[in-house]
């Protein structure tokens, strides 16, 4: 039995049966077949029911932002925003995909040379519950383009919006099995990819899930795509503006109540600073007080489950107990809710959790520098490879700090955010391959070369 249950209220709203293996297999047979026929289909009409899918979820993005709260804790402006957000990253594929998946011949020494892009099958999508629309949305929608069909995995405790998802693809009117929506227990991901339905994985979720995922997909030999976790470190130079930096660094750490793999994570700041910095920092945290996420006005919402709370508060005390100093922490009061309330750690260094480990809640870590050779030194001493930013007056520094930080993406005076138009996705204990723009179009398709003469 799957249970899922309101974060904020504390209280069960749904319960899903295991499908059984007779059921599973079902499933997946019908998958291959839905795989068969949409396929063949042109690309101009898997487009016109991609439309409708974008056309479904504006009609529905205030039942599917509540449902999203409901389930999850996010705040219900977050919420809309992502929901929104699914609407136009489908739109730019249904605009850009004609250019990208069109045939093009190539020189080469043979009187005729060229390269096509064609589906290879069935795309395993193992989805993680803090974005459970978008991450959705972001990985299958280029996948449908090509002409793959998606076997979709999500996480045990948003499985009652895995059935949303299933509801809008049928109403957007896409062929049965197009989208199989799969609730099952991760031992079964075995058998599904062994399964000659499944062409392909992608898996959004932690470390320890993608080193998993990555040895199915070895052992059956599927293409693989895993966006893991992230430590990203937050740069603060000492120019920066430290009013519109401390501002943001509230946002790049609270964005999902700060369960984000590219939240801003480690705070690296110029010793010159630091009190500064602080101060505006903790002034901006104070904001962030915990409410009922269904308010418009919510700020904080709460952790998604107890055990991320526990599990919070044990990597905190780990972190004081190796010398980190508890700088600020929240007093606000809640009556109910998963809540963890923010909190800033000073003098983090290696060997701490705070500054080791994927600390996924709103816990800020900082360390200092002293020379941008040592922040960069400092950004890159982790296992993980996700995203940073650089916050600067000088952006022609930042853009070659950039090319030295170990990692997927750079933002100079910005957040990391995941943007249709742009490669995603992670190096070292961050996972491999891209999501997003042609990257992550041509992930799942098998690029094949034909050559005359």
């Amino acid at each position: 039995m799957f249970i899922s249950t309101n974060p904020y209220t504390t209280e069960i709203i749904a319960e899903f049966q295991h499908l059984t293996s007779s059921e599973l297999n079902q499933k997946l047979d019908s998958s291959a077949k839905a795989f068969s026929s949409w396929k063949s289909q042109t690309l101009d009409f898997r487009l016109s029911i991609l439309e409708k899918l974008a056309r479904q979820i504006e009609t529905d993005v205030e039942f599917l932002s509540i449902a999203m709260v409901e389930e999850m804790g996010k705040t219900i402006t977050e919420a809309r925003a992502e929901v929104l957000k699914c609407a136009s990253g489908i739109r730019f594929y249904i605009e850009k995909s004609p250019g990208w998946l069109a045939g093009k011949e190539i020189p080469s020494d043979a009187r005729f040379s060229a390269v096509y892009h064609q589906p290879l099958g069935g795309v395993l999508l193992v989805m993680p519950w803090n974005f459970p629309l978008w991450q959705v949305i972001r990985a299958c929608v280029p996948a449908l383009c090509v002409g793959n069909v998606i076997l979709l995995k999500h996480a045990p405790n948003v499985f009652r919006y895995s059935t949303y998802i299933e509801n809008l693809f049928r109403k957007a009117g896409f062929p049965e099995s197009v989208l199989v929506n799969l609730m099952v227990d991760v031992e079964a991901l075995e058998t599904i990819t062994a399964h000659p339905a499944v062409a392909a994985v992608s898996l959004t979720g932690s470390e320890r899930a993608g080193r998993s995922m990555a040895s199915l997909a070895g052992k059956y030999l599927r293409k693989c795509v895993l966006e893991l976790g992230g430590s990203d470190p937050f740069i603060v130079m000492p120019d920066a503006d430290l009013d519109f930096t401390a501002n943001m660094a509230a946002k790049a750490r609270l964005i999902n109540n700060g369960q984000s793999c590219i939240a801003a994570k480690r705070f690296l700041v110029h010793h010159s600073v630091e009190n500064e910095f602080l101060e505006r920092l903790v002034r901006n945290l104070s904001l962030y007080k915990p409410a009922d996420p269904l308010k418009n006005d919510t700020l904080l919402g709460p952790q998604a489950r107890p055990d991320l709370v526990d599990n919070l508060h044990d990597q905190v005390k780990r972190s004081l107990k190796d010398g980190a100093e508890l700088v600020w922490k929240s007093e606000e009061s809640f009556d109910k809710g998963y809540f963890f309330l923010p909190a800033i750690l000073r003098n983090a260094r290696t060997g701490m959790a705070c500054f080791d480990e994927e600390v996924f809640g709103p816990v800020a870590a900082v360390s200092t520098f002293a020379t941008t050779e040592e922040a960069i030194f400092l950004a890159n001493q982790t296992r993980y490879g996700l995203g940073a930013s650089i916050y600067t007056k000088d952006e022609e520094q930042a853009a070659r700090m950039a090319l030295e930080i170990e990692c997927g993406t750079v933002a100079v005076n910005a957040m990391v955010r995941s943007k249709p138009s742009l490669p995603f996705g992670g190096i070292k204990a961050s996972g491999f391959g891209r999501e997003l723009s042609e990257h992550g179009l041509f992930e799942f398709s098998n690029t094949k070369t034909v050559t005359i003469g």
